[in-house]
């Protein structure tokens, strides 16, 4: 196995970690969320006669039975503090503009609800907030453990992602100044690809590049590139070898990265 292919594997191993971390922290996430539905559940139930509740993690909407229509939403609001994180410290209330035909019951009952949740979150708010605060509380500590083990993951990750990349790097060079230079496989000549030489100049249909230089500096190579073009009156292939000065090497890379399923 080559020195590549090891460090590919050890790559995959790394990620599957750090994602297999970041799976415990969601399901953490996804508890504490549950609970607050619970704690809202707790002092708004489920239900409230001739109205629907919808509950969500940080949200109590109420519409009508007979429809989807909003009636009025309770909504939880935190902010973040350095030291203490996220704390919840308020719930207010929004409801839209209510104009009826007419006065009749279902008026009444519409306002009655009103009042009854309203002034259940006046009674009780104080209570809620801090059930929701000692549950963030509770569950952002059991999260924050994994921060130590997720940061060591990832710089693992970033750093064997560039050795990969540097090895890859000395593999383009390796090759593209061999005698053979590198081959695109033209099967397909009508999608060969392009390649950028300057800011404002592309060349199209490559089918093989091979260095014939490269700078001091290593940012740029001269290059020999071979392009195929298709003569449509004639149905054939006309192949074209022009030597090309001063291109940056990383337009080298990008080309060679994104058709590397083309190499041959």
């Amino acid at each position: 196995m080559k020195k590549i292919d090891i460090l590919n594997v050890r790559l995959d191993q790394l990620v599957n970690e750090d994602s297999l971390l970041e799976l415990r922290r969601n399901k953490l996430r996804n508890r504490m969320q549950n609970e607050q539905k619970l704690i809202l559940e707790k002092y708004f139930g489920t239900s409230y006669e001739g109205f629907k509740l919808d509950i969500g993690k940080e949200r109590v909407s109420v519409t009508n039975t007979d429809s989807n229509w909003g009636v009025i939403d309770f909504y939880l609001y935190s902010k973040w503090g350095a030291e203490e994180g996220e704390k919840f410290d308020k719930i207010e209330l929004s409801t839209g503009s209510f104009r009826p035909d007419k006065l009749d019951e279902s008026v009444v009952k519409r306002f009655e609800m009103i009042t009854a949740f309203s002034k259940l979150v006046v009674d009780f708010e104080d209570d809620i907030l801090a059930e929701f605060n000692s549950n963030s509380v509770k569950y952002n500590k059991l999260i924050e453990t994994f921060y130590d083990s997720s940061r060591v993951l990832k710089k693992s990750i970033r750093d064997q992602e560039d050795d990969i990349n540097e090895l890859e790097k000395e593999s383009i060079i390796e090759k593209l100044f061999d005698v053979d230079g590198i081959m695109l496989n033209t099967n397909n000549d009508n999608s060969l690809p392009q390649i950028q030489i300057k800011h404002n100049f592309r060349l199209n249909g490559v089918c093989k590049l091979r260095g014939i230089r490269k700078s001091v500096s290593g940012k740029s190579v001269d290059l020999e590139i071979t392009t195929k073009y298709k003569n449509w009156d004639k149905n054939t292939f006309t192949s074209k070898i022009q030597n090309v000065e001063m291109v940056r090497f990383d337009n080298v890379e990008s080309f060679l990265r994104s058709n590397k399923n083309l190499i041959v």
